[in-house]
């Protein structure tokens, strides 16, 4: 049988309608149109047979009464519906001439104020734009933004940012202008002046030469910044409006945050980020954490908080470096400050437990992130770091706690739990504790000394992984049982932290530990864990996207409800540049090519997913009975549409198809998951490529020898060469890993160490010929094309690495949720 071909709405059919038109004062009622003809050829027949018109046709063109849109070839065969009322009016470029010669202040104010309302309209139609460009409107209309006031400034900014839409003739903006900008955000406290002059400047902040979205790469941060550093009270009023009571200050204000967060340069983003300390930023956020924002700012304090994250991840692998000499002080002032000696006295890096003089390589695990956290306890308590030191005195110099190894293992304890280790995010509920990051180090600091001391260990690397492995289990079951709205939250992880008895931390690591595997805890194994999930989150992310390349059937949803008899289909484009879609009678089997969805939206537009009850959906009382957990909407910050908000409105038949599609766009923008569906995926790929691993299933050649130390292994020994003996390079019972073994890892200590999981001791340590293998793992990532593809068909998931033994796929079965292929992981 011959495969179903599509067929098109009856708005896509060569087709004639009735419909109305006037000009001026007369008005043709039920007028025949003939979809299929060009709109000119209309336009050129009404001047001939209907209406006496003066100079040429192409003078003219025909707008929609009640909406102002203007009538092209596309609208005319797809949307243009029976009944229709249209009026024949100037022509885009003959309206931008006349409207640009009205835009003199000097003149009329009310004229002045009334052709700038009518720009916002007009500027969404392209041939409008370039022909007001090219006559020198937006330079007509700079001068208005930096002259006016009130409604006038509104309505211009307003026309800017929907000109900025286009990405093309805004690429001249001055330095004087875009400081005007920036003068108005601090200056007006109007929402309807401040909502689309923060649209304007986090455009031009993602503007950057390194922009893939935009053809417009002239600004970007350093750009922008210039002009805030003559506006100091710029970063101030931006984190005083996240109190205000006004909600929409609040989302903007954020919005903008965020967004400067997000795109600041190396050489910038040192101070941003001491200024954003500085004014409490994290603070200011946590407390509207508290207030139950609604769907919108809530995604904005998430996304505040993956910039953290980012942000933690970057100073975790900079490396402290004593020729710097910011990192060099931050090290002096760990010695002055501890009172060990007099002050102005040569410091005695091992008093402070380091293991040598030179102190940097100690903190090679935390980087500048450790550093900074150990200095900001030292100088903000600074008693309570006295005390740390003092407390130890009159104890043996074996049974003392090493500051340095403690606060880099607190500090790697809350890397590891927020995902700083990775850099990749997958948190979609609020994290007060990581806005609260140096209190939290300075409790988990005094934890693990206490702990130490109760324990009565002593000062081996054995005894601080063991206290460490102690304080990880508290630390979790503490944030665990916090309120993240509670106004009390780090009081509560406080009191959990410093005031439970050592005995009943012991007791329920111990119970965890009957269910987990010691294994884990393993600092090796800690860091194959970091290494593999980023392999996770970027195979699930490509799945991800790959659901939105594959597309979807929609419901057509509009301000009366679900449209009868229309389906919509979805795909995004290979390049990920556009998002097609076309209207179809009806959901089929087979899948609709590019090529048969005539419209498109254009991704670079994109910014922002509104969920839930946030989607505009539900602004029609008419669509209250759509379920909210399975609606979304595709917005834009620069839109300033108000009839349609939105670019697209999706309602999903499952929560599987809600999970892939709105993480894919979250991915696809960027920006933070937002389900939990997608965050266990990670975790559960995680845990099967490290379980893997461990297990020895790709032949690495993990050595698995006796649990009785100097006896042989049963059958004269076990290795992954499945013949060798495990005396072979060493022996059994020495603690040294066989000579021909391929497979190992060092967790920093001398000599080799053992790992038990599983009820078999697995030797390791580090070989430098396979780690270097290992840490250059094939990443794949995908080719930009230059243009669309056409090609339709559906493809299936695969990820292949240089060797071919990367694989993660998912493909769609007959009921439509996705089955994960989990294959093998390159280690």
């Amino acid at each position: 049988m011959a495969p179903e071909i599509y067929r098109a709405t009856p708005a896509r059919q060569k087709r004639r309608i009735t419909v109305s038109i006037a000009y001026k004062h007369h008005k043709l009622e039920a007028y025949s149109l003939d979809t299929s003809a060009s709109v000119s050829s209309i336009i050129k027949g009404l001047w001939l047979s209907h209406f006496s018109l003066t100079g040429n046709p192409s003078g003219y063109c025909l707008r929609v009464v009640e909406t102002e849109e203007l009538l092209t070839q596309d609208r005319l065969r797809r949307k243009l519906l029976d009944g229709a009322n249209l009026k024949l009016v100037a022509s885009p470029a003959l309206m931008a001439a006349d409207m640009i010669e009205n835009l003199t202040p000097e003149d009329d104010q009310s004229l002045l104020k009334r052709t700038i309302f009518l720009l916002q309209k007009y500027l969404k139609e392209d041939e409008f734009v370039d022909e007001f460009i090219a006559l020198g409107g937006l330079d007509k209309l700079q001068d208005i933004i930096i002259t006016a006031q009130g409604n006038t400034l509104a309505y211009a900014l307003t026309s800017l940012q929907t000109l900025m839409e286009h990405d093309r003739g805004w690429d001249s903006f001055s330095r004087q202008f875009i400081s005007t900008l920036v003068s108005i955000i601090v200056k007006q406290n109007l929402v309807n002046i401040c909502r689309p002059a923060t649209a304007i400047i986090i455009k031009l902040v993602a503007a950057n030469p390194s922009s893939p979205s935009s053809s417009i790469q002239c600004y970007g941060f350093d750009v922008v910044n210039r002009a805030i550093s003559s506006q100091a009270s710029f970063l101030p009023t931006l984190v005083h409006r996240l109190a205000a009571t006004d909600y929409l200050l609040q989302l903007n204000s954020l919005h903008l945050i965020n967004s400067l967060f997000r795109h600041v340069t190396d050489r910038a983003r040192t101070s941003f980020v001491q200024m954003l300390d500085a004014l409490k930023t994290r603070h200011a956020v946590m407390i509207l954490m508290q207030s139950s924002p609604a769907e919108e700012l809530k995604a904005q304090l998430i996304d505040y908080q993956r910039l953290l994250v980012v942000e933690g991840h970057r100073r975790r692998r900079a490396a402290v470096d004593l020729r710097n000499k910011e990192h060099a002080a931050a090290l002096k002032d760990l010695w002055d400050l501890s009172g060990i000696q007099p002050p102005g006295a040569p410091p005695e890096w091992e008093k402070l437990g380091f293991s040598s003089t030179t102190p940097h390589r100690d903190l090679t695990r935390v980087g500048v992130l450790g550093l900074e956290a150990m200095h900001v306890f030292a100088q903000q308590e600074t008693a309570a770091y006295q005390k740390l030191f003092s407390d130890q005195e009159n104890q043996a110099s074996e049974k003392r706690c090493p500051f340095v190894r403690a606060a880099v293992e607190s500090c790697e304890i809350m890397a590891e739990h927020w995902e700083v280790s990775t850099g990749y995010s997958t948190m979609t509920s609020y994290q007060p504790l990581l806005l609260a990051f140096q209190q939290v180090f300075g409790i988990t600091l005094v934890t693990f000394f206490r702990l130490w001391t109760e324990m009565d260990v002593d000062n081996t690397p054995e005894d601080v992984t063991r206290v460490s492995a102690l304080v990880r289990s508290q630390f979790k079951h503490s944030a665990s049982i916090i309120q993240p709205q509670s106004p009390t939250v780090v009081a509560t992880f406080r009191s959990a932290m410093c005031n439970t008895p050592y005995a009943v931390v012991r007791e329920r690591q111990l119970k965890n530990l009957e269910v987990e595997d010691q294994l884990l805890s393993k600092l090796p194994v800690r860091q194959l864990r970091e290494r593999v999930y980023q392999q996770s989150y970027e195979a699930v992310k490509k799945q991800r996207i790959e659901c939105l390349k594959l597309g979807a059937w929609f419901p057509v949803i509009g301000p009366k409800g679900r449209v009868k008899g229309v389906q919509r289909f979805y795909r995004l484009g290979p390049n990920h540049k556009f998002l097609h879609h076309g209207d179809f009678p009806e959901a089929s089997q087979r899948k609709p090519g590019l090529d048969e969805l005539g419209e498109r939206i254009d991704m670079s537009l994109a910014t922002d997913l509104l969920t839930g009850l946030a989607s505009p959906t539900f602004s029609s009382k008419k669509n209250a009975a759509e379920t909210p957990t399975l609606c979304f909407s595709l917005a834009s910050s620069s839109s300033s549409d108000t009839a349609h908000p939105t670019m697209a409105d999706f309602c999903c038949a499952t929560s599987t198809q809600y999970s892939e599609w709105t993480d894919g766009f979250n991915m696809l923008l960027d920006k933070n998951i937002a389900n939990r569906d997608t965050a266990e995926y990670i975790r559960m790929l995680t845990d099967v490529a490290v379980t893997i691993a461990l297990l020895d299933l790709t032949g690495e050649g993990v050595d698995v020898v006796s649990a009785a130390a100097g006896e042989d292994a049963p059958g004269g020994g076990v290795n992954s060469g499945g013949g060798a003996n495990s005396n072979a390079g060493g022996g059994s019972g020495t603690g040294l890993p066989p000579a021909n073994a391929q497979f190992w890892y060092d967790d920093g200590a001398a000599g080799s160490e053992t790992i038990v999981g599983a009820g078999l001791p697995i030797h390791y340590r580090h070989d430098s010929a396979r780690s270097d293998r290992r840490d250059s793992l094939p990443v794949v990532n995908e080719e930009e094309e230059d243009e669309e593809g056409s090609n339709g068909e559906d493809e299936e998931f695969s990820e292949m690495g240089d060797h071919g033994t990367s694989r993660a796929g998912s493909a769609y079965d007959d009921d439509g949720d996705v089955d994960y292929d989990i294959g093998w992981f390159r280690i």
